[in-house]
């Protein structure tokens, strides 16, 4: 609204009733704004509703609302030229100067509200042309005949005094300043009605995307919910198999021990028969008794039955091999697949 302030002139953002910056600005159907009060005024003193501007009328007195973003536009407008304007001083003022309200064209002189009032009630000064207070009033006087510029010459696009017509624009096309002044305000018009549609369609701009950060922002939330909800499911699944797995593994080393336990316990019996039958052998080595040797020998001269522990072994190995390359792969197709995805999320952005 700043820049849109800044960017205006002040004829744009002028009442065509009272001629000043909007005042609580309204607009009528037609598409022209006036300040509240102006209009209110003009609709109450008149028998009939229509626009000061271009007369169209209205059937049924329109209800006034007040246009917010004309409003806020022409409030930053008076803010800026208040701090910007520096005041105008009656030149008619003696010791303290007071601030001027009008100029005089035809007088060449400011006038603060005492001094301006004989303007009001002599005839002579009624009739002279009374704009609001300048400080270079000399730009509305013609340089050359010292008088008001009240004419404008479309020829040749200078503004002229009622002598300038005499001279060399006597045969040119010139019109009074008031009536080009409204033809360029009915230009100027058109183009606050542009420009009020451009700030109507920013402004539904700006609702449109906070609409869309709105909804992107729910969707955003859902998927996040979704995303988790998924991985939460994955984790657990991938807990659930590992916590089975490490079971298994539990369960087959007790196997392995249990087995391991009957094996050590059998070798350990087939020891102790060994070691008896060794001790036998031993004795029967050194005894002198040769009947009793050669009675004794068919049963010891062989070596006891026992198992051939040759291709016993315990299978301590746990193949897990298959398993760990299928997660492996596992794991690098689930990071490819988070990879794409995650790039084609960042290119929709």
């Amino acid at each position: 609204t700043g820049e849109s302030s800044s960017l205006l002139t002040e004829e744009q953002l002028q009442c065509s009733i009272c001629l000043e910056v909007f005042t609580d600005p309204i607009t009528t159907p037609c598409g022209h704004s006036f300040c509240k009060s102006c209009i209110t005024q003009s609709w109450d003193t008149s028998p009939q509703c229509n626009c000061p501007y271009c007369k169209e009328k209205f059937t049924m007195r329109p209800e006034l609302k007040i246009n917010i973003t004309l409003r806020e536009v022409a409030d930053n407008f008076k803010k800026k030229t208040v701090s910007e304007k520096p005041q105008v001083i009656c030149d008619i003022c003696i010791g303290v100067k007071q601030n001027a309200i009008k100029s005089c064209l035809d007088c060449g002189v400011t006038f603060c509200t005492s001094h301006l009032e004989p303007h009001n009630y002599v005839p002579k000064f009624k009739k002279h042309k009374l704009i609001k207070a300048v400080k270079n009033l000399e730009k509305y006087t013609c340089q050359k005949h010292e008088r008001p510029l009240e004419l404008f010459c479309r020829d040749d696009q200078m503004y002229l005094c009622q002598f300038c017509t005499e001279g060399e624009h006597k045969d040119h096309k010139v019109i009074p300043l008031e009536e080009e002044s409204g033809q360029r305000k009915s230009q100027l018009v058109k183009t606050q009605s542009e420009l009020q549609q451009m700030i109507q369609e920013r402004l539904k701009k700006i609702q449109e995307i906070n609409h869309s950060v709105e909804f992107s922002k729910r969707n955003t939330e859902k998927e996040k919910s979704d995303s988790v909800e998924v991985f939460t499911s994955l984790i657990r699944s991938i807990e659930r198999s590992q916590a089975e797995l490490l079971k298994v593994m539990e369960e087959k080393q007790k196997a392995a021990e249990k087995q391991a336990e009957g094996l050590i316990k059998k070798l350990e019996e087939e020891i102790e028969e060994l070691k008896k039958r060794d001790a036998d052998l031993e004795q029967l080595s050194h005894t002198d008794d040769h009947l009793h040797l050669l009675q004794v020998y068919p049963s010891l001269h062989i070596a006891p039955h026992t198992k051939n522990w040759t291709e016993i072994s315990i299978n301590t190995e746990l193949s897990v091999d298959a398993l760990r390359t299928a997660l492996s792969q596992l794991q690098k197709t689930l990071n490819e697949k988070l990879s794409v995805t995650l790039n084609e999320k960042l290119r929709e952005t």
